[in-house]
């Protein structure tokens, strides 16, 4: 998850289903979905509390967000139906990114860790459905667990070539500057899979040097 500031927008029945919804909505959340972190081609939009459990919040533009249909299929399952609470990204007094530590597995077919930093039930809630969102096979969340890591994975490739650029000994000053801009962008809230690649750069003690705003998350 990733931290979102939300635009104003005069949200009605009528205009509830409009290309203008969809494009504000791709606008604030980079075009990712806001569970999983993947870009979405097809997205859905999504009630953060659930229609089916205060149906006032069913045409409040605060309550709308941009998701894959994956993970919409996970939170109905593991949160709606069962009316728990999960942390906001929306809310802007929470930085999510430090509350659910998610690092990639070296073995490519193995769970992605995904861990709560904090000891509420919303901060466990939230752990426990990204823990679904990435890692769950089930054929009727539409794409699949295979998929999602490989696409985390093509990221992750590239996280490792630029670490290795910045270790080693024989890399230009202007290689390593180049690596390190590089790893920047992929720890910024609009690329893509972005909380891996923070947690992976805080786990690392070569890297987080580089990176002393990281620290705060």
């Amino acid at each position: 998850m990733f931290n979102v500031t939300r635009s104003p927008f005069n949200l009605t029945k009528s205009n509830f289903n409009s290309p203008e919804v969809l494009l504000e909505l791709q606008k604030i959340f980079y075009k990712k979905c806001y569970l999983c972190e993947d870009y979405v081609n097809n997205p859905d939009k999504e009630h953060f509390v659930a229609k089916s459990n205060d149906r006032t919040k069913e045409y409040d533009w605060n309550n709308l967000y941009h998701v894959c249909k994956r993970c919409n299929s996970i939170k109905k399952d593991v949160i709606d139906r069962k009316n728990l609470q999960i942390l906001d990204c929306c809310d802007n007094s929470i930085n999510v990114s430090a509350a659910i530590k998610c690092l990639c597995s070296s073995v490519y077919n193995d769970d992605y860790l995904v861990e709560p930093q904090f000891d509420d039930k919303v901060t466990v809630n939230t752990s426990m459905l990204l823990h679904h969102c990435y890692n769950a096979d089930n054929a009727n969340y539409g794409i699949s667990r295979e998929f999602l890591h490989e696409q985390i994975y093509k990221d992750f490739a590239r996280f490792i070539t630029y670490r290795m650029i910045v270790k080693d000994k024989d890399s230009l000053q202007s290689e390593r500057n180049g690596a390190v801009e590089h790893l920047k962008n992929m720890s910024r809230d609009s690329y893509p899979f972005s909380i891996f690649w923070k947690w992976h750069i805080l786990s690392d003690n070569l890297l987080k040097v580089y990176f002393p705003d990281l620290q705060q998350i």
